[in-house]
């Protein structure tokens, strides 16, 4: 009888410690195997690692709202952008890739013209010493072979010229091959200071919502110094152009949030233009509520909607419209 009640006894404990054991959740599940498959790929660890970051990151989150018995929403939320950041750095990374093998093509295209280059100016060179020696010769000849030796030292002139053109157009071409790598190395250097992401739409400066005054288009300090690197950068790259774009929260009134998203994008536009850049180069358009990033339904989604997008057009003034 001892032995009966003992074994009841365990049976309801195995129950009562299986029944807090948390049922597996499919979306949280299909985040984690994306990114781990995401953060296997050498690529992306090599070429998008703050991407890869961010979804980890996201991952984190979303396995400790499931842990602590958060909200199942809260738990999709995070779910979905630890998915949705794995994707963005696979996709980064990919993009990165190929912008490496095209800069590579592009490079070997230079070496190879400036090989050619190199190797006419040294056929100018061996042309023009074989006529040099060649009017030596002639002038040891007779009066009609001076006067041979005259043409041909008309000629051995033509040819010296041509050789030192070549030499001139040599030196042009790698002095602008080296004025290009340092324009892609500042470019470079902007971009990330700047923090911009790559996106469809082209590079995507993000000015989130702390950097204006709540519920009003005033920029604050912060905000303005990142108006400054904007100015600086525009002044050295004469070629792009901003499309600035306002956005809000679903929160309040529709009309409200339009009209603020408007005032918030065009206020930096106007601080651009303060700094003297060419209102032609800027455009600014408040999309209300429309085009979130994250949900609307938690504090932190709403923030990070709550924002103004500037959006890069590529070298000479291409830029992608928004679907």
């Amino acid at each position: 009888m001892n032995h009966l009640r003992h074994c009841a006894v365990s049976a309801a404990l195995l129950v009562a410690a299986c029944s807090t054991v948390p049922l597996r959740d499919a979306q949280l599940e299909s985040a984690r195997s994306m990114v781990s498959g995401v953060a296997a790929n050498p690529r992306v660890v090599a070429l998008a690692p703050k991407e890869l970051l961010d979804a980890q990151q996201s991952l984190v989150r979303a396995d400790a709202a499931w842990r602590d018995g958060y909200d199942p929403t809260d738990v999709h939320h995070w779910s979905y952008l630890a998915q949705q950041r794995a994707a963005i750095a696979l996709a980064t990374a990919d993009q990165r890739a190929d912008e490496a093998a095209v800069a590579n093509a592009s490079a070997e295209r230079d070496r190879i013209k400036l090989a050619v280059r190199t190797q006419q100016a040294d056929v100018a060179r061996q042309v023009a010493e074989q006529a040099r020696r060649e009017a030596d010769a002639t002038r040891l000849q007779a009066e009609q072979a001076r006067r041979d030796a005259a043409a041909a030292g008309a000629a051995a002139a033509t040819l010296r010229q041509q050789s030192e053109q070549a030499t001139v157009a040599l030196a042009r071409a790698q002095d602008d091959a080296s004025q290009e790598r340092a324009r892609a190395a500042r470019l470079e250097r902007e971009l990330s200071d700047l923090q911009a992401q790559q996106t469809a739409r082209g590079v995507v400066v993000t000015m989130g919502d702390v950097l204006f005054d709540t519920g009003r288009a005033e920029l604050k300090p912060g905000g303005m110094r990142i108006v400054d690197k904007l100015a600086a950068f525009m002044r050295d790259n004469p070629d792009r152009r901003f499309d600035i774009e306002g956005f809000t929260d679903s929160v309040g009134d529709a009309g409200y949030n339009q009209q603020l998203s408007e005032r918030r994008a065009s206020a930096v536009q106007l601080a651009l233009i303060d700094r003297g850049i060419d209102p032609a180069r800027i455009s600014s358009r408040g999309y209300g509520k429309d085009y979130p990033i994250a949900s609307n339904d938690n504090v932190a989604g709403r923030q990070l909607n709550r924002r103004v997008e500037i959006v890069i057009s590529g070298p000479n003034g291409v830029k992608v419209g928004r679907r």
